[in-house]
């Protein structure tokens, strides 16, 4: 009579268990790093907003007066409202732009790799370069500008000196610098979308109007929400470009909360005040960063968790 030893299914090993941990454990380092300066800086900052400061850094505690003096400030007020339009129109042509340029570098087969690394020359020219290219093309006198208007027989404009003007190429400027690296982000997003799609779009007689708004933009949302972030802070956060190329001026047209923050904390030596714009400037980047990841990022995680 033999007897037959059960078969016992080998479990779980413990690297098995820790195998879904293991890509948190190797961003963990990274991640406490960033947050550990970044929580420094910021807190750091709240604290130094509610105290009183002199030039040798001694500090008085006086709780929010600096923020409602900063409040009632009318040029804080000026700048506040300035600062909101030059984001808004930031973000509507960037996220344009960008989405132009990403498109058109989809399409591009011969030479790809070498027009798509020209397109992201602007993002490594630094800001105080980008100002002094603007300047040069902008310049009143014998700038590209004005020389091609001249040309065409249109009069010459003060660009830099006229307070509309000037605010207008502060933001091309910042669009300049900024869309390089938000169409990388939409372009790898572009590149992720299978093309039997499209294929089966065009079959089904779908126009390309019709194939960007139905397949496209939806299939994009994730990276293009990471692109609305990446403007969005940048615009709010801008500061060496607007500094070289107008220095807030004229007439105080391109002073945005940044520069005015620079004045306060640098020129005035009023480091609580200009502490309090630095937190102004970090609720509105956090607080549209949570937008964006709830409409574009999350939104996008439950549609696509619904359809399966």
């Amino acid at each position: 009579m033999s007897h037959t030893t059960p078969m016992v299914e080998d479990g779980p090993t413990g690297a098995d268990r820790l195998k879904p941990f293991v890509p948190y454990l190797l961003v963990l380092p990274g991640l406490l790093f960033v947050m550990g300066i970044l929580g420094y800086a910021v807190v750091g900052g709240i604290i130094l907003s509610l105290n009183e400061t002199d030039m040798f850094m001694n500090k008085t505690f006086v709780g929010l007066k600096n923020y409602i003096d900063v409040f009632a400030d009318p040029r804080f007020q000026d700048a506040m409202v300035r600062t909101l339009n030059f984001v808004v129109i930031s973000i509507v042509l960037g996220i344009f732009m960008s989405m132009s340029f990403a498109l058109v570098l989809y399409k591009v087969v011969r030479g790809r790799r070498f027009f798509r690394g020209l397109s992201l020359v602007p993002y490594f020219v630094s800001g105080i370069a980008t100002a002094v290219m603007f300047r040069f093309i902008f310049t009143t006198s014998g700038g590209f500008v004005n020389t091609v208007l001249a040309q065409l027989g249109l009069p010459a404009q003060s660009w830099l000196g006229d307070p509309t003007l000037a605010f207008v190429v502060a933001i091309m400027a910042n669009c300049w610098f900024m869309v390089p690296f938000a169409s990388l982000i939409l372009l790898g997003g572009l590149q992720t979308i299978d093309k039997d799609l499209y294929d089966a779009a065009a079959i089904d007689g779908a126009n390309p109007i019709q194939i960007f708004f139905r397949i496209t933009l939806p299939l994009i949302k994730p990276m293009l929400g990471v692109s609305l972030i990446w403007v969005s802070y940048i615009s709010f956060s801008t500061f060496d470009i607007v500094l070289a190329l107008t220095s807030g001026g004229p007439l105080k047209a391109t002073e945005l909360v940044s520069i005015y923050m620079y004045e306060l904390a640098f020129q005035q030596l009023n480091f609580g005040q200009g502490a309090v714009l630095m937190v102004v400037l970090l609720v509105f980047n956090t607080v549209l960063s949570l937008i964006y990841i709830k409409i574009f990022v999350m939104g996008d995680r439950r549609h696509s968790e619904a359809g399966k």
